[in-house]
């Protein structure tokens, strides 16, 4: 697949997870398709993922499924 950053035909394409919101506005995608290439080491998302993305966000309650989930707290300092 060609990279539409650098051009170069070393991207490929790959299922990510992402959390949206907080607390009760919280969703998490699953499966989203990303574009990461190898050579230029950039990551992005295509016109029609970001609109799919889009639509999830807004129908969240409709189209998203109550799931338990385990949320931890990142505590040490980064320095």
């Amino acid at each position: 697949m060609k990279c539409e950053r650098c051009g170069a035909d070393t991207a490929v394409l790959k299922k990510a997870t992402k959390s949206f919101g907080h607390g009760q506005n919280l969703i998490v995608i699953e499966k989203i398709p990303v574009v990461r290439c190898s050579t230029c080491h950039d990551s992005y998302l295509t016109a029609d993922t970001a609109r799919e993305l889009d639509r999830i966000r807004k129908n969240r309650r409709s189209l998203g499924e109550t799931r338990p989930v385990l949320v931890a707290t990142f505590k040490k300092s980064a320095a």
